[in-house]
């Protein structure tokens, strides 16, 4: 990547405004890759993974400016049978984050936001129904037909007036201060907006890096349950076998490619502003150097942080048991260049914002010892990142007493 460096405000403001129908950010660290305006948007099927990488590395060729920072912003949804969406931006640049969120203020004035009540809430899968799916995802174990299945749900959040999303965009990243924030523009006319804390794949040259997330339990503002909470965590052995589950499975896809492999052990815990989660950092060093990212990450994904162990007929479960497609949710966002390196991170603690409705996702992996009523709970606390953002936590929660 050659884009330029956006360092300072009044630099960044001569660019104009963000514009969130049509430009796309992925924040990583301390930088902010945004594309400006729409070149080119295309959709690709994503069930054979040598045509996806083809076509895409054609589209970039076609659309390339006059020097090689041309770049395409993605999202890959859930399911293999329906098709990824793609941006080729009129201009991409890098911002350093404190100054994107900077630029980003000055386009909310204080009049700009004003209160929203919420109108309704509609659970798409609710309670009765989520626990009851897991129940019966624990009769597969019993079977032996599984040894992991991660379930999810969908809840539609209706508002009286129509979303600030520029607002939200901008509670997300000064709430939550780690992880990989992401706004893209989708074709149906809604941002798919929020702030992943899994990392799925990473290529710099020769170079791949992932980390993957499996095993978690809530925040507590009190430090002794804090502490608790982090000790019940790395000592569960629920979590540790969730959590090894999925390094076993990216060990298996990564080992081939690559003559240096390295995974930690045992997990370290990583915490975002409302979960902790059991993490594993794997980095390698690619056998061919010129292996495009998507060519990866695509093999990758659905892992079993997403979707469950042994993939496959996780995969078919899924579709059977919760009643409705995920359509982005549990996927794969990210970029990628010219040259085959990018970024790709899982879509979770996210939302689709669209005029009065905000659709948002949560999910929860299921093992054998797992509790239907305490997976629930864990959905409910992986939606806080949207509520929050969304300034309806408390009234949510008033809707569900």
């Amino acid at each position: 990547m050659h884009a330029g460096e956006i360092s300072n405000l009044a630099q960044a403001q001569s660019l104009g405004e963000f514009l969130l129908d049509q430009d796309c950010l992925f924040v990583s660290g301390d930088s902010c890759l945004l594309g400006q305006g729409v070149k080119h948007r295309f959709k690709l099927p994503i069930a054979n993974t040598d045509y996806l990488v083809s076509e895409l590395q054609t589209q970039l060729r076609n659309h390339q400016g006059e020097n090689d920072n041309t770049i395409a912003f993605g999202v890959l949804p859930f399911c293999k049978y329906e098709m990824a969406q793609f941006i080729i931006p009129e201009q991409v640049a890098r911002w350093d984050k404190k100054v994107f969120s900077q630029w980003l203020n000055t386009q909310i004035t204080e009049g700009s936001h004003t209160e929203n009540p919420l109108k309704a809430v509609n659970y798409l899968q609710d309670r009765v129904h989520f626990e009851h799916t897991v129940q019966q995802a624990k009769e597969l174990f019993d079977k032996a037909l599984l040894d992991k299945i991660v379930l999810s749900k969908q809840v539609e959040l209706e508002f009286e007036h129509a979303i600030n999303r520029k607002h939200v965009l901008n509670q997300l990243l000064t709430q939550s201060q780690s992880g990989y924030h992401f706004a893209f523009p989708t074709e149906s006319e809604s941002v798919l907006m929020g702030v992943s804390p899994e990392l799925l794949l990473r290529k710099e040259g020769e170079t791949v890096t992932s980390n993957p997330l499996a095993g978690s339990i809530p925040r507590d503002p009190c430090s002794k349950v804090e502490a608790q909470h982090r000790a019940a965590l790395f000592s569960s052995k629920k979590d540790r076998y969730e959590h090894a589950v999925v390094i076993d499975d990216m060990r298996q896809l990564l080992e081939p490619v690559c003559d240096n492999l390295a995974i930690p052990a045992e997990p370290s815990l990583l915490h975002t502003a409302t979960m902790w989660h059991l993490s594993t950092v794997i980095s390698g060093h690619l056998k061919d150097p010129s292996t495009h990212i998507l060519a990866l990450a695509n093999q990758l994904h659905p892992t079993p942080a997403l979707c469950g162990k042994p993939t496959k007929p996780a995969y078919q479960h899924i579709l059977d048991l919760e009643g409705h497609g995920r359509d982005l949710f549990s996927g794969i966002i990210g970029w990628c260049d010219q040259q085959g390196n990018g970024e790709w991170v899982v879509v979770i603690r996210c939302g689709e914002l669209k005029a009065h409705v905000a659709k948002l996702f949560a999910g929860a992996g299921i093992v054998a010892a797992s509790d239907p009523s305490s997976e629930w709970l864990e959905t409910e606390a992986k939606l806080k990142t949207m509520l929050n953002a969304l300034s309806v936590q408390q009234a949510y929660t008033q809707f569900n007493k």
